[in-house]
């Protein structure tokens, strides 16, 4: 009886973190950025690329020269925890990756956890190779939907992640996955951009109370 009664309270509260419009029921603010101001402050770290706050906006776009995706990190540790950010595809965009890297010590892997990765064509969500056991450990789609996104339109991402499962919805798209390492302490959030350009707006983390 005590494992149906937990079952159905963690039913309960991802049903009420993935599908509110707003706030999720009993969670904190654990972010919100709107980039009204000139650059990046304390707390990003962006390692390739070029990223730029322009009007507002967070404008990322990949340097050809560099031979490898845009990328840069927002520090903040969560686990169960409900993101929404806007984002545009521009340009000559290829993707647009958001996701996250496991906490140090949480698992025996190297690489990133999971990403959701949209493109012009469509989307999915990605579980990471293992840079140490790539053969045994590889990167797996556990979600895909061929969907097009229109160049230069805005869009709503929610990802939801409660214990080892992911919920996803652009606007009113809709992709789920789990498994079993995506449970744990998540450091940092991951934004990487292959290709000219995306644009991101108005953050908002939420973390269960």
């Amino acid at each position: 009886m005590k494992q149906i009664l937990s079952a159905l309270l963690i039913s309960t509260l991802l049903t009420s973190l993935t599908f509110a419009d707003d706030a999720p029921a009993n969670s904190d603010v654990a972010l919100e950025d709107s980039f009204d101001r000139a650059e990046l402050c304390k707390g990003w770290h962006s390692t390739t690329g070029e990223w730029e706050i322009v009007d507002g906006v967070l404008q990322e776009r990949e340097i050809p020269e560099e031979k490898h995706s845009a990328a840069t990190r927002k520090l903040l540790v969560t686990q169960n925890a409900v993101y929404q950010l806007k984002f545009r595809l521009n340009g000559e965009c290829k993707a647009f990756h958001f996701g996250f890297d496991p906490a140090r010590g949480e698992l025996e892997k190297k690489g990133h956890l999971f990403s959701v990765i949209i493109t012009p064509d469509s989307w999915e969500i990605l579980k990471h190779i293992d840079k140490n056991r790539r053969e045994e450990d590889p990167n797996e789609k556990l979600a895909e939907e061929k969907t097009k996104f229109e160049i230069g339109k805005w869009y709503t991402l929610r990802v939801t992640t409660w214990e080892t499962s992911v919920t996803v919805k652009i606007d009113d798209r809709e992709l789920k996955a789990s498994h079993k390492t995506f449970g744990v302490k998540k450091p940092t959030l991951v934004f990487r951009c292959l290709g000219d350009g995306v644009e991101i707006d108005d953050i908002k983390v939420w973390t269960q109370k």
